[in-house]
């Protein structure tokens, strides 16, 4: 295809309102799209703060000798103790990051999590 053909169709559709632009002569195809016609990422808001696994490891609810009994609707206060995830060197302590609800919980006592993974779902 022409490149002189390009620019000008590019620069006539900088001066129109049109999105995006296809042009076929003869078997040759050219489609122009402008950032107006590029899809928008979904943008969305959730009331819920995920409490992830810091490390890959075992989910432990409470210390050896210690109970923690967490149900879904109980209140949370911001550093309320939610478990640990257990490493082969290390305890790493899970805690509330904000005040609110706890609505989910996905952590099951002695189940191997992975970084990153939401164990517990606390609403504002």
């Amino acid at each position: 295809m022409d490149t002189k053909l390009v620019r000008e169709i590019t620069d006539w559709l900088k001066t129109t309102d049109l999105a995006e632009f296809c042009y076929d002569n003869n078997g040759e195809c050219i489609e122009i799209k402008t950032q107006e016609a590029l899809p928008q990422p979904t943008q969305f808001f959730c009331s819920l703060t995920p409490v992830c696994a810091p490390a890959i490891g075992i989910y432990r609810a409470a210390e050896k000798g210690k109970n923690l009994l967490l149900t879904e609707g109980q209140p949370i206060k911001q550093g309320d103790s939610l478990g640990l995830v257990e490493t082969v060197s290390k305890k790493h302590k899970l805690t509330a990051p904000v005040d609110g609800t706890l609505r989910v919980i996905a952590a099951q006592e002695g189940t191997a999590v992975e970084f990153g993974l939401p164990l517990f779902f606390i609403e504002k």
